[in-house]
Order: C-alpha cells, then sequence, then structure tokens
C-alpha cells in the first residue's frame, strides 16, 4: 500500500516571492483593483476599506516590520523544503486549483485528477520591458517550459477508487495544444522540490469560481478518501500531500485566516463549517486546497509554523501568509 508520510501547506502570495520593498507597491496597486470583495462577497474598495481601516494596520507597514515578516517567510518555505526532503516521498499529490489556464467556462469540474504521463509547464510570459515586480512575481508559473513526469497510473487508480466511494470525480490525461499547468502546481514543483524532480498527481480542484464550488466538509471528507484510496494501491510509496495557496487575498482577514487554521488543526467539522462561503472565493477559495490536504492528514498531526498578517496599505489590503504541516 501507498500512505501519506508528511502534509505541507503554504501561501503563494506575489508576497512570498517579492522583496519586502516591494510589498508597499503591491498596496499601490491594490487602490485601482476592482476584484476586491469583502467577507461576504460584497464588491469593495481600497478608499472604503480605508476609512474603516483601524489604526493599528500602520504598526504593521513600517520598513522593518515588513522585513521581519518576509524573513519568516523565507525562513518557513526553509524549513518546509527541509521537511519534503526529510520525508523522502516517492510521489506528490498536489491539491491545485485552476484559473483558467486548463479549465473555462465551457466545462468546470468541482474535483478533477489529471492521470497523464506528464504535465507540462509554460513559464509565465513576462512582456518586454515589464517591471521588476512584475518579473518577480512570474516566478511562481515555474522557470523552465518543459514536461515533468506524473504518477499516471496511480492518478487513474485515485480516479477510480473515488468513484467507488462515491465521490464524482472528473479525468483527464491529455493536455490542449499551447496549455500549460495551473501556476499553483508550478510554484510546489519550483519551491518545494527545488533540484528534485518526484512524479505527482495533480489534483484540481474549483475553489474560485461559483457555482460549483465543494464545501469544506466535502473537501475534507473528499482528502480522508483519498488517503484510503491510496491504502488500497498496490505498491509501496511514501506520499506527500500539498497545498498552496491563500489563505485571505486582497482584504487581510485575521479572524477567518485563525478560525479556518484552528478549524483544521483541532479537525473541528463546526469551525469550518462556520466559514462564510462567500469569502471561500477567488484567490481566498484556495483555503479549500489546504482543508483537502487537512483531511488527507487526518492520520497526522497539524504543526502551524505561524500565520503572518501580510498587510501591505494602510487600508488593511494584502494576504493571510501561512505555513504548515502535517507530521
Amino acid at each position: 500500500m501507498a500512505d501519506i508520510v508528511v502534509g505541507i501547506a503554504t501561501s503563494r502570495s506575489p508576497m512570498t516571492s517579492l522583496p519586502p520593498e516591494m510589498w508597499p507597491e503591491l498596496g499601490e496597486r491594490d487602490k485601482l483593483s476592482t476584484r476586491i470583495k469583502d467577507r461576504y462577497g460584497v464588491p469593495t474598495n481600497y478608499e472604503e476599506l480605508l476609512a474603516k481601516a483601524p489604526a493599528s494596520v500602520g504598526g504593521h507597514l513600517t520598513p522593518e516590520v515588513m522585513a521581519a515578516k518576509h524573513a519568516r517567510v523565507v525562513q518557513h518555505t526553509r524549513t518546509l523544503v527541509d521537511t519534503m526532503a526529510e520525508a523522502r516521498p516517492d510521489v506528490l499529490v498536489i491539491m491545485g486549483d485552476d484559473e483558467d489556464e486548463n479549465i473555462w467556462g465551457d466545462n468546470r469540474p468541482a474535483i478533477m485528477i489529471y492521470w497523464g504521463d506528464s504535465y507540462h509547464l509554460i513559464p509565465r510570459a513576462v512582456p518586454p520591458g515589464a517591471n521588476e515586480m512584475t518579473r518577480l512575481a512570474a516566478w511562481a508559473w515555474g522557470k523552465e517550459e518543459g514536461d515533468h513526469a506524473t504518477a499516471g497510473s496511480l492518478g487513474r487508480h485515485l480516479v477510480e477508487r473515488l468513484i467507488e466511494a462515491e465521490f464524482d470525480i472528473a479525468s483527464a490525461d491529455i493536455q490542449k495544444p499551447g496549455e500549460g499547468m495551473a501556476h499553483g502546481f508550478g510554484f510546489v514543483l519550483d519551491r518545494l522540490t527545488p533540484g528534485v524532480s518526484i512524479p505527482f498527481v495533480p489534483v484540481i480542484l474549483n475553489v474560485h469560481t461559483p457555482p460549483n464550488q465543494p464545501t469544506p466538509k466535502r473537501l475534507y471528507d473528499f482528502g480522508k478518501a483519498l488517503r484510503e484510496a491510496l491504502l488500497s494501491w498496490p505498491g509501496n510509496e511514501r506520499v506527500a500531500v500539498v497545498a498552496t495557496g491563500g489563505l485571505s487575498v486582497g482584504i487581510v482577514d485575521e479572524e477567518l485566516d485563525r478560525l479556518a487554521l484552528a478549524g483544521m488543526a483541532e479537525r473541528d467539522m463546526d469551525k469550518l463549517a462556520a466559514l462564510p462561503r462567500t469569502w471561500m472565493q477567488g484567490s481566498q477559495g484556495e483555503v479549500l486546497c489546504w482543508m483537502a490536504t487537512a483531511g488527507a492528514s487526518d492520520h497526522l498531526d497539524m504543526e502551524l509554523l505561524e500565520y503572518i498578517p501580510g498587510y501591505r496599505s494602510p487600508a488593511g489590503t494584502g494576504c493571510g501568509l501561512a505555513f504548515a504541516r502535517w507530521r
């Protein structure tokens, strides 16, 4: 049988790729954003947020505080890289999302497993003359174009066993010409397993786009069923399950971020169910990838390395940065 020996979850905001002196520039861009929504899904804007932001936000915005937070982001990322190496996984199962990279509005499954023999990566195109921030932020899409080995036979096995467990799993074994893997997967390959080639199973979850996003309980249960499917595999591979993305994005919502993290650490479905579904949309929906990983790692103990409220403007915009492992 195969089994999960480690779980890993990390934010992958541009704030994890950019030096701290560039964080305020992201805050300046927030002034022009038309995509910011509150926890109830109501559109808002920078000026409205600024008018009601607590004065305490200002204490997060000094160069010294931002530099200290960035140093901890780097430290925790290195810890997760070391954790992965120490676990010596033979296979990765990556819980990821797709932001109109392979999956479009013509057919958007709630849960899909890719089981082709390889998954093609295409780095994000950076226009000529692009500024340094745009160039650095593109790292999340990977650095070099190429095919990455997947554990196709194991992926198909997971599809079959999860269907038997009454999860309606979509499957795919080819990519359309010209398409590259969703950037959340490239982030794992470049950032968490640098210089190492480990076959992986891409699990693509619709966490961004209404109306068919799975609920927290559904994805936690899906993770548990995925582990049972691994246990029925005839091989003896050591598996790492990985999630990236989130937590709060656009508006730093410390209350909901901490509630989500506590619910996963305590295996408390009531806390996870208390999270507003309207909050878990768009990039904030990536917290659902964490919940699928938490379910798959339910037999292990979650260790939160740190939660860092990543404020980048006086209006309280930014990202909830978090780093966790299950061992």
